[in-house]
């Protein structure tokens, strides 16, 4: 995750939800000149390499005086360090040493956490983005909010540990949910069904009372971060992040901004149950599962997948299966490019999309159904226009996200709050 030290919050406008009192900080309203410059020299620094005065002079733009000044606070404060001076580095073989100035990566910590329906993660990190400490565990697709809550409450608590780190060495913390989620951290009911709020059971709430900056947004929202971080969104000016297992969801950049909509609800997938031939949101590993096990009910599964017990089966079985050469799964991959490629065509066609990366625990053996998908999308051109690719973050890629944000926040609201 090297690519995360690099991250400029001053590249996303608009794309990170902060709450209010967040978003007045991140302006800069009131700051002192003093701060100001030493936000700009911390800026400077933070990536990691090793900077003379001279280099952040040029670099910031302040004076001599003024940034020697700024460099003995932010050391005082302990987000730098003096670095071992250029004589010893080799830079300089006579004369005085130019001190170096470097950041601290563990100047503090952050905590990412994905709250799927039946899998908790948790990853706490330094600010350059190097994990420290990650615990998952499985919880029931059907536990109530409550249980989730406290459940994750207890993962936060336990990664903790690992780490060895106290609440008051957090500095901010990002939570994915697959929920819509608005700008107060809420995801609005559903209905009867209320399953985002039981996704999304006021998690923002639960931990601001440790003192911490937290976020929590949608899955697929922190998924096209990470993928414009340092996916295959990274310089796309308009592109689609498509999580694909066991539901449909979207992140989507248009014009180098995250849409989100007054509920956070853009790119919610429920649109799909009125779309012929795919007519549920339900992802392309909820389908490959559901197809083997209603053809194996029938009893007309054929080849190695009849072998497999059904309730055993999975979508990655089905895909190992199409590889081997086993005709019963390929029909299947094939069925799934039919479910994938109205999904896609909405997506192109509304949006003028540049790009649509297909994310999530099956994208790193999608290419056979995303071949048969382009070639399906090509019969129109006005609904193919955006290439169609398969992200290379892996499952991991919602968490990425996560980390993305929760260090992106630090960096956009350091030394407002000291």
């Amino acid at each position: 995750m090297d690519f995360l030290k690099d991250l400029d919050p001053a590249a996303w406008p608009g794309w990170l939800p902060l709450n209010e009192a967040d978003g007045a900080a991140s302006a800069g309203a009131g700051l002192s000149p003093r701060t100001v410059n030493a936000r700009s020299v911390l800026q400077a620094i933070w990536p990691g390499k090793p900077m003379t005065a001279s280099e952040l002079i040029e670099a910031t733009g302040l004076t001599r005086a003024t940034v020697l000044s700024v460099c003995r606070d932010l050391v005082e404060a302990g987000w730098i360090e003096q670095a071992e001076d250029s004589r010893i580095a080799g830079s300089y073989v006579k004369g005085r040493p130019a001190l170096r100035y470097l950041f601290r990566p563990q100047a503090g910590y952050v905590i990412a956490c994905e709250s799927d329906e039946s899998r908790l993660r948790a990853r706490v990190a330094d600010l350059h983005g190097v994990i420290v400490a990650q615990r998952d565990r499985e919880i029931p697709a059907d536990a109530s909010g409550p249980t989730r809550r406290a459940a994750l409450v207890d993962l936060v608590d336990s990664v903790l540990a690992e780490a060895d780190l106290g609440q008051e060495q957090i500095m901010s913390m990002a939570i994915a949910v697959p929920a819509p989620v608005d700008a107060h951290g809420t995801s609005v009911s559903d209905g009867a069904e209320g399953w985002w709020e039981r996704m999304n059971p006021n998690l923002q709430a639960e931990f601001a009372e440790r003192g911490w900056r937290v976020l929590v947004d949608n899955d697929a929202n922190l998924a096209a971060l990470a993928e414009a971080a340092g996916g295959a969104g990274a310089g796309v000016r308009s592109f689609a992040t498509l999580l694909s297992g066991e539901r449909f969801g979207t992140g989507l950049v248009v014009d180098g901004r995250l849409l989100r909509g007054q509920h956070g609800a853009v790119g919610e997938m429920r649109v799909l149950e009125m779309i012929a031939g795919v007519r549920t949101p339900d992802g392309l590993a909820y389908h490959a599962r559901t197809e083997v096990r209603a053809a194996a009910a029938a009893g007309t599964l054929r080849g190695e997948l009849a072998e497999v017990p059904a309730e055993s089966i999975d979508a990655d079985l089905v895909f190992a299966a199409a590889r081997r050469g086993d005709r019963c799964a390929q029909d299947i991959l094939g069925s799934l490019a039919e479910v994938l490629t109205p999904v896609c065509m909405l997506l192109s066609g509304l949006l003028d999309l540049d790009r649509i990366i297909i994310a999530g625990s099956v994208a790193e053996r999608i290419e056979p159904v995303l071949a048969r998908t382009r070639e399906l999308m090509s019969r129109d051109y006005t609904l193919s226009w955006a290439e169609l690719v398969a992200s290379n973050m892996g499952e991991d890629v919602v968490v990425q996200g996560a980390l993305a944000a929760a260090l992106a926040m630090v960096r956009d609201t350091a030394l407002i709050s000291d």
